[in-house]
């Protein structure tokens, strides 16, 4: 199993464990399911892990209401979710019938999903495609294919961003832009350096080192990295600022909001640049 497939179960865990608490920002019933022994396991040996499972609590919920608004006040029939993972959205979001959901991911993740998931009934019609998203052939195809059936799509890349390279990302987002009812892109922008703010304990410390050095895609120039490639910036949320909005702060976020805010203005906003959640709209 890969770091990408391992993150899929850690990430179901973690929100099994947000369903799980009495304030839970949302509830997702296939969470624990879908996790299973694999995802109870790596919550163990990276600990509980509360900060992360904090920061995919404020993502999870600030992705469902950015899709949910997005749906209800545009003309989209189809949102197409790369690297969907083990994510359960067209089972517990409020989506049209007439929606159409995508989902594409590896071959072991889509086979593991659909086989726990087998018994379920989707909100909307919903499609799983096995596909490497680091073959930019097969995936400009499946772009290609899609935007015929189409007329206004949605591409979700929750999580996969991180772990491609900057290169990639800029083929990808060429890839996009050219397909004419692609319009609105979500993801999160996350520069791992600045995760090193935040002083880890030794089972974060383990937790960093396993999956960090994976990441590449940290873009110096955050969301001008998109804005020059010809997207329209629509919406941003500020990790930081949401986390302590949702009361799911990150430890010593408060201080070093403060401190940073007090010290240096130009550099609290370059944090804010790059750690969030993005919704992009094609020019």
């Amino acid at each position: 199993m890969n770091s990408l497939s391992e993150t899929a179960y850690l990430v179901a865990m973690y929100r099994a464990m947000e369903s799980a608490r009495p304030d839970a920002l949302f509830q997702d019933p296939f969470a624990s399911m879908l996790a299973g022994g694999q995802g109870k396991l790596l919550a163990e040996v990276f600990g509980n892990q509360k900060q992360a499972a904090n920061i995919i609590a404020v993502r999870t919920y600030t992705f469902d209401r950015i899709i949910e608004q997005l749906l209800n006040s545009t003309e989209i029939d189809t949102v197409v979710n790369l690297g969907a993972g083990l994510d359960t959205r067209p089972y517990r979001l409020a989506l049209p019938r007439s929606l159409c959901w995508v989902e594409v991911d590896l071959p072991e993740i889509i086979s593991y999903k659909s086989q726990k998931l087998q018994q379920q009934q989707p909100l909307c019609s919903l499609e799983r495609i096995e596909l490497d998203l680091t073959n930019s052939e097969l995936r400009n195809n499946l772009f290609t294919k899609i935007n015929s059936k189409t007329n206004q799509v949605l591409v979700i890349t929750e999580g996969l961003l991180s772990y491609l390279s900057e290169e990639q990302v800029n083929l990808l987002s060429e890839e996009l832009r050219s397909q004419s009812h692609f319009r609105w892109w979500l993801f999160e922008l996350i520069a791992a350096s600045e995760i090193k703010l935040i002083k880890p304990s030794q089972t974060q410390k383990l937790f960093q080192q396993y999956f960090s050095n994976k990441l590449q895609f940290a873009p110096n120039n955050g969301l001008d990295f998109f804005s020059e490639r010809g997207w329209k910036i629509a919406q941003f949320y500020s990790m930081w600022q949401e986390s302590r909005r949702l009361k799911r702060g990150v430890f010593l976020a408060a201080l070093l909001e403060l401190l940073m805010r007090c010290f240096s203005k130009k550099y609290w906003q370059a944090i804010n640049q790059k750690i969030g959640i993005v919704l992009l709209e094609k020019n």
